[in-house]
């Protein structure tokens, strides 16, 4: 019997070129776990991945699936070549091994090259405040941005959680019930239907999350805004089908236009149309939304008012933030949303007064000609 290799490297070639196939696999296994922590660039990682790729040919299954299983671990391109020789193995547990190893390659590949854009943008909007502001403004924009990224995910962890922590709980409940001799389809359907509403809800605030952070082409154009209210009325109509709700009137002046990015438009609208007709609920005197659209000098001014629940001071202080809802099913995107179309994007001006049981007025400034070039 040979003496062990003091050095763990040389340790784990004898074993991955042993003929014991129990001992190559444990050898693979102290392989993957070296790759994961190996830096970048590491000379000995090719050495590791050519013998681990040489691997693929190996008379055990055992050994083959491991290499693929380790392939779905590890970034290195050299085991391409090893995943397509195992997606065509005679074995199915290798070729499903091969298969997920190759799905979550392409996964990381799609990640770094979202990543890769992300980037470019950023350096290219830092470059930017570089040349007008310094170095020194810069670091500081890289800070705020560096600040409300944190705030920004530490908020949308907590309302995830906020859901999550009962939606697993609801699990608990259905897989003791499942266990028990008799249990009642009515119980089972009133659980699976409280995890059905909490997926929904979770869903709703991921689906507002890439709203919000989403970052689409501005197309500026100009258009008449009584079309514009028109299609953001309509969708909260169709929206609201059914169901009791107060009128919404529309006093637009025909010709009036302005140069916008329609789509974001009609969605900061249909926003804050929802949310008007939302403050309506439970209440018996519906009276209507009122929605005016004017035109003064270089701008256009919009008014939604409504007759619904209203706001409290502290209530409306916290309207505008992330997250921040009064109602039971809210992700409290939908105000934040449009706030961000009109300021951020059209260079305009959102601006709301509540008062608790008398209702909401939003009034919206927006510039008829874009000013300077926005990207």
């Amino acid at each position: 019997m040979g003496t062990e290799p003091s050095d763990p490297i040389a340790r784990m070639h004898a074993a991955l070129d042993d003929p014991d196939w129990a001992r190559v696999l444990d050898g693979i296994r102290v392989a993957e776990t070296w790759l994961r922590a190996a830096e970048p660039g590491d000379p000995q990682s090719g050495t590791v991945v050519s013998k681990l790729s040489g691997l693929a040919g190996h008379t055990k299954w055992e050994i083959r699936r491991a290499v693929a299983n380790t392939a779905a671990q590890v970034p290195q391109r050299e085991f391409e070549t090893a995943l397509a020789r195992l997606a065509t193995d005679d074995n199915g547990r290798v070729r499903q091994a091969a298969e997920l190893a190759s799905m979550r390659r392409r996964d990381w590949q799609n990640a770094s090259a979202l990543g890769r854009q992300h980037e470019d943008r950023i350096n290219a909007a830092l470059d930017d405040i570089e040349a007008r502001f310094g170095q020194r403004g810069r670091e500081a924009v890289k800070r705020a941005a560096g600040q409300m990224a944190n705030t920004f995910a530490r908020e949308l962890y907590h309302e995830v959680i906020k859901l999550v922590a009962p939606l697993a709980s609801s699990v608990d409940r259905l897989g003791v019930q499942l266990t028990k001799e008799s249990v009642s389809r009515e119980e089972l359907a009133d659980e699976a239907g409280r995890i059905g509403r909490r997926v929904v809800q979770l869903r709703a605030i991921l689906d507002g999350m890439r709203a919000y952070t989403a970052q689409p082409k501005l197309e500026f154009a100009r258009v008449r805004l009584k079309d514009v209210f028109d299609e953001a009325a309509l969708l909260v109509r169709e929206s609201n089908a059914g169901r009791k709700t107060p009128a919404i009137e529309l006093h637009v002046e025909a010709d009036a236009t302005a140069e916008v990015i329609r789509d974001r438009l009609v969605q900061a609208l249909n926003n804050l149309l929802t949310n008007a007709m939302e403050a309506y609920d439970g209440m018996d005197t519906l009276e209507p939304i009122i929605t005016t659209v004017t035109g003064e000098a270089g701008r256009i001014v919009i008014t939604i008012e409504d007759r619904g629940c209203g706001m409290s001071t502290e209530v409306l202080s916290d309207a505008p933030v992330l997250f921040s809802t009064s109602k039971p099913n809210g992700t409290g995107f939908g105000l934040p949303l449009a706030i961000k179309i009109v300021e951020s994007e059209h260079g305009g001006r959102l601006t709301i007064e509540s008062m608790k049981g008398r209702g909401t007025k939003i009034r919206i400034v927006i510039p008829t000609v874009r000013s300077g070039e926005r990207t």
